[in-house]
């Protein structure tokens, strides 16, 4: 019994590398990298060897066939053995090959859809059809040039870098022997550089904090003191449930699906975060969201609420809600005597390596509660000290 097309798309790589028989003599390989091609054995002075008539999906099962019985019916093994006129694939046919191989590695579903997204907008439509060995650099160019109009800078440059990868990953499985996509960035404009979040220093907390407990809406209050307390980002707080504390409250696992490193984040909770917790529960407890809008029930707090209170209370230009970040890192690595990793760890950075961060995700956890404590009474101290040059 031959081989059927859905048999064919199903055949997955193993190990070692094996072969699906189609009947006389025409089998599919498929080996451990994936790639998957036809061929067929012949016998030539009296030694067994092999003819390969193309890769798939580029050459289908229908199409191999037709190869297969057009060099069993040439008149000498010569004439077999000229390989069959190349089906190049088009520019989208590769691309979708590659996004199945880039895609499963990338841990975060926005990225996923922003990678395959970005080349069915702008490339497709312009290079989809075309067979990807007669793309001209020009073409590119202009591809990518187009992006950047309007001021899509960023977004240019990505779609550059994914473009090229489709045509590197071309060339690595041989398609094509060379391409014109190599550095496509520099027909574009520089990125522009990201301003660091503004955040004050550390001498400033103390203020900071006094004109914080001043605010009057109660819930944005108390959300900016837990925001101060645990330095995550602020859609991690924004979202944060009730169903999220653990161990009596003093801990806080945030989910994956909010963590940009795509991983379950712990926050240990300090005795003075859990006190603001205890503040917002009698305002907030009867519903899920821990800092549930007052202006719509149901929902979080908008996304701007923190930031325009710090403008509200004159810090505009000065700190913003990500900038608790940067104050906790600063005086955690100069003044706690907490080692890096752990600082690191507590910040949720991303790893570099998938292996180091799978293994980091709860690690250090008790240094972790000492640090959280620590950050906490020192926040204390910085509103003490500015307690007592007020009133001096």
């Amino acid at each position: 019994m031959g081989l059927t097309v859905k048999a064919v798309e199903a055949a997955r790589p193993q190990e070692r590398p094996y072969k699906l028989t189609d009947g006389g003599g025409l089998y599919l390989f498929v080996a451990p990298t994936g790639l998957k091609s036809w061929r067929a054995n012949y016998a030539q002075d009296g030694k067994q060897r092999t003819r390969t008539y193309g890769r798939y999906p580029v050459m289908s099962l229908a199409q191999a066939r037709v190869a297969h019985v057009q060099a069993k019916g040439a008149p000498n093994e010569a004439e077999a053995a000229t390989p069959a006129p190349k089906v190049v694939p088009t520019f989208k046919d590769v691309a979708e090959q590659w996004l199945k191989i880039k895609l499963p590695g990338l841990s975060n579903g926005k990225h996923q859809g922003q990678v395959a997204g970005t080349l069915e907008r702008f490339a497709y439509p312009v290079i989809g059809a075309l067979p990807i060995d007669q793309i001209r650099r020009t073409t590119l160019v202009e591809v990518v040039q187009a992006v950047q109009t309007g001021g899509r800078i960023e977004t240019a440059h990505r779609v550059a870098g994914r473009i090229t990868a489709v045509f590197d990953y071309a060339q690595d499985v041989g398609y094509i022997e060379s391409h014109g996509a190599a550095g496509l960035v520099r027909v574009l404009q520089p990125r522009k550089v990201k301003k660091p979040m503004a955040s004050i220093p550390p001498g400033e907390t103390g203020a900071l904090l006094a004109a914080i407990a001043s605010y009057d809406e109660r819930v944005t209050r108390l959300g900016l003191q837990l925001l101060a307390l645990t330095f995550v980002r602020v859609g991690e707080l924004r979202s944060m449930r009730w169903d999220e504390l653990r161990e009596d409250d003093a801990v806080w696992v945030v989910p994956e699906n909010r963590m940009k490193a795509g991983l379950p984040h712990v926050v240990p909770l300090s005795r003075q975060a859990q006190a603001v917790l205890e503040q917002l529960r009698l305002l907030t407890g009867d519903r899920d969201l821990v800092l549930d809008s007052p202006l719509r029930s149901g929902h979080a707090l908008s996304e701007n609420t923190f930031l325009f209170a710090l403008y509200r209370l004159g810090y505009r230009g000065r700190m913003t809600a990500h900038g608790f970040r940067a104050l906790a890192s600063t005086v955690l690595n100069e003044q706690s005597g907490f080692a890096h990793d752990v600082i690191e760890r507590q910040l949720a950075h991303r790893e570099t390596d998938a292996v180091r961060a799978a293994y980091n995700r709860a690690q250090y956890l008790e240094q972790r509660r000492e640090l959280m404590q620590w950050w906490a009474d020192w926040l204390d101290r910085q509103r003490e000290a500015d307690r007592s040059l007020a009133t001096a």
